[in-house]
């Protein structure tokens, strides 16, 4: 088995993103500075820089970043805020604060604050309004025939990490059976939520080097710009997610029976595109996702890019016809973890038996 390490690439708009997007210096690159607990807002040294749009700011329970109109935004574990602030990093004045809330089962929903803060305070609770939960139940009066249908299959199934697992996904965990997207996307959303625990574990003074990680699933659309920016926004609250993000990988099912992963790297003179796939095709047959990663990373960088495309030698290979969907979610762990301790040696069996201890427990 073959060396298949992912090394790093480089990861904000504010709300005003959709309007004056085009505006937005873009290039990679975050200057920082660790922060002291009770370190005030008039003694943070601003550090512009010719490879960087935003300063960074690392304290023990946030991330705080500047943008060049007096707006903040702050990063914490399970929110995302964008607007002004005070000398104590606290929200106030105008602004959009977005939450997330996980449960046992890994499922997420968010939901967005707009209006006034006052010291950290929401002062228009109206305006509160979730999205981004994955069942709508209507009330009683509002319940259809085919409402009610519906309702009947979301109780015979279960939901773990925004999917509706059936039987036909669980049955896709064992031997010699291709996995479903549900158990991919599943598992993608999973290796995300780790990666952003271990961020938050990691002191202040060790996030500047710690390289976070995202990773698309199958089901985000990479035909259109505006819908890919859509999911940001509503996801994270901000686009310019190559600034925060320092790997970036994308799970891709051709069809079915063929699924790869892709990793993207971004640096102010080079954009590569690095392609594992366990069923090597020929390299024409990578060019269309070429073709769509430079169309959309040129709209969101808002320049010209010269793509080179890599496609990975001494992977692991299926030779098989249920298993390459398997070897795409080691690939992803070993993106996200960049190798550590066994990995490279994990097998389509073992990844099985992580998949059915996440799925069925």
């Amino acid at each position: 088995m073959g060396n298949i390490c992912v090394s790093d690439s480089d990861s904000l708009i504010n709300e005003d993103s959709q309007i004056n997007f085009n505006k937005i210096d873009s290039r990679p690159g975050i200057n920082a500075v660790a922060l002291p607990a009770n370190k005030s807002l008039e003694n943070i040294p601003i550090m512009p820089s010719p490879d960087s749009a935003y300063s960074i700011t690392y304290m023990e329970s946030m991330d705080v970043i500047q943008f060049t109109s007096h707006k903040f935004l702050i990063l914490q574990k399970n929110s995302v805020y964008i607007g002004e602030i005070n000398q104590k990093f606290q929200k106030n004045g105008k602004g959009n604060l977005y939450l997330q809330d996980v449960d046992n089962n890994g499922n997420q929903k968010f939901a967005v604050k707009k209006g006034m803060f006052i010291n950290d305070k929401y002062q228009e609770p109206a305006q509160t309004s979730l999205f981004g939960a994955c069942l709508d139940v209507p009330s009683d009066s509002e319940i259809t025939e085919e409402q009610e249908q519906q309702k009947s299959i979301i109780q015979n199934n279960h939901q773990k990490y925004n999917k509706l697992i059936n039987d036909k996904d669980l049955n896709s965990i064992t031997d010699k059976n291709q996995l479903r997207a549900n158990i991919v996307d599943g598992y993608i959303q999973y290796l995300q939520q780790l990666d952003e625990q271990l961020y938050w574990d990691t002191p202040p003074q060790k996030r500047e080097k710690f390289q976070r990680t995202i990773i698309f699933q199958s089901t985000c659309s990479l035909e259109d710009s505006n819908q890919f920016q859509k999911k940001l926004l509503r996801q994270f609250g901000f686009v310019q997610f190559w600034l925060i993000y320092k790997k970036i990988g994308f799970v891709i099912e051709h069809d079915h029976n063929h699924w790869y992963f892709v990793k993207v790297s971004i640096t102010e003179d080079k954009f590569i595109i690095y392609v594992y796939d366990s069923i090597k095709c020929s390299r024409p047959f990578y060019e269309n996702i070429k073709h769509k990663l430079t169309k959309l990373f040129q709209i969101l960088l808002n320049r010209k890019l010269q793509p080179n495309l890599v496609i990975k030698e001494n992977i692991p290979q299926c030779y098989n016809n249920y298993d390459n969907a398997v070897y795409t979610c080691i690939f992803a762990i070993m993106f996200r973890s960049n190798c550590r301790n066994k990995l490279l040696k994990m097998s389509p069996l073992e990844m099985r038996s992580e998949l059915r201890k996440l799925f069925l427990s």
